[in-house]
């Protein structure tokens, strides 16, 4: 038999995912919705009430002429605050959101590379910043969600390995939930970004689909039968670390040929100088940035081109690795590279055409979320903490 207890959480729960849609609702609607006894419904919906996660929004239409107007409770986006933190390679970034998951405000600061320490109590003036900036008192938030660019075992809350950081091993969870006071959840930021897909972008009503980020580093979210997948430890989907070139560069992961050793933002600047070195035409100096490489490639740029196209070609690769394991519906580009367009699509959609199975076709996009591992932290602090 179910403790009674275990039952009555489960139903507040349930009640309050109904009403984070931030839709007024009388007791009897809900218990229509619901199933539950009205005794029930009103019984939760009084403790949400004291507890101001709910409030009074006014009073309804009678159900029936000269019936009585019912008494409408609507959701208190006052009622708690999250806050997401994004722990990049280049930029830690914070937000601060109410408790419909709204985003109010964002900070950021560089990264502390090579100290996760320093790196982690950053942020406490961040998100102070960004609090005073939304309005929002720090003793509002309740939870924090944290993804980083690195392995994360997220039940135990560690960073395993954040190559690009320079991280070995770090208690990512305590540190965090002793810098703030209230409990925190850490993901990986492929993983929360596949989250934030799922929500807010090409992902959502999708059962099966795999989000890709581009960027510093490569991973991928992988969501399957609408279930995030994390692997026995936490790391599945670490697609950048897969072998796509042979005899290829050594990796920060200590292996060669990895795809992040081809086709990541910094493996892409390394190949237009490698490029530019081989005597291939280039105007591009040797310190130039992504942007200005996707530039001169739209321009014709013979370095920035074979560049593009050798990253393009390994993604490809990559992807129909995915196709392949999984079977997706959906694969989702995102990061800061997927802007180079045509010349790195042609390679990479010409490779997954080559390295596919030919029953394994399903779309390709490109993300339109320019947070996403933010947005994901956020979902993470306010649905994997209970209220």
């Amino acid at each position: 038999m179910a403790d009674p207890r275990t039952v009555r959480q489960l139903n507040r729960q349930h009640m309050i995912e109904l009403f984070s849609d931030g839709q007024a609702r009388s007791r009897a609607a809900v218990a229509r919705t619901t199933g539950l006894t009205k005794p029930s419904v009103s019984s939760i919906i009084d403790s949400l009430l004291e507890e101001e996660l709910l409030v009074p929004a006014g009073v309804g239409e009678a159900a029936v002429a000269g019936g009585r107007r019912p008494n409408l409770v609507i959701f208190n986006p006052d009622a708690r605050a999250y806050v997401g933190v994004h722990l990049g390679v280049r930029n830690s970034s914070v937000a601060v959101a109410d408790a419909l998951g709204r985003t109010l405000a964002r900070a950021s600061a560089p990264s502390s590379v090579g100290d996760a320490a320093a790196g982690v109590n950053r942020l406490e003036p961040l998100v102070r910043e960004a609090a005073e900036r939304a309005g929002v008192p720090v003793t509002r938030i309740s939870s924090v969600g944290v993804s980083v660019s690195g392995l994360v075992d997220h039940r135990s809350g560690r960073c395993l390995l954040a190559p690009n950081l320079d991280w070995h091993d770090v208690p990512l969870r305590e540190w965090v939930e002793e810098l703030f006071g209230v409990p925190a959840v850490i993901y990986n930021e492929a993983h929360a970004g596949a989250l934030a897909e799922q929500r807010f972008g090409w992902g959502d009503g999708i059962a099966n689909f795999v989000r890709i980020m581009v960027d510093t580093g490569i991973g991928a979210g992988v969501v399957l039968d609408s279930r995030l997948f994390s692997g026995a430890a936490g790391i599945g989907g670490e697609i950048g670390h897969c072998r796509v070139e042979d005899n290829g560069r050594q990796c920060a992961c200590g292996n060669s040929g990895c795809l992040e050793s081809v086709a990541s933002r910094p493996a892409i600047l390394q190949s237009v100088r490698e490029a530019a070195e081989d005597g291939t035409p280039t105007a591009l100096a040797s310190d130039c940035d992504i942007d200005t490489v996707l530039h001169a490639a739209e321009h014709g740029d013979a370095g920035a081109t074979a560049a593009l196209r050798r990253a393009g070609t390994a993604l490809g690769r990559g992807i129909a690795y995915l196709r392949n394991v999984l079977n997706p519906d959906l694969v989702v580009l995102g990061g800061a590279v997927t802007r180079a367009g045509e010349v790195l699509r042609q390679p990479m959609e010409q490779a997954v055409r080559c390295s596919s199975l030919p029953h394994s076709a399903c779309r390709l996009v490109t993300s339109s979320l320019h947070h996403a591992e933010l947005d994901g932290a956020v979902v993470l602090a306010r649905e994997h903490v209970a209220l």
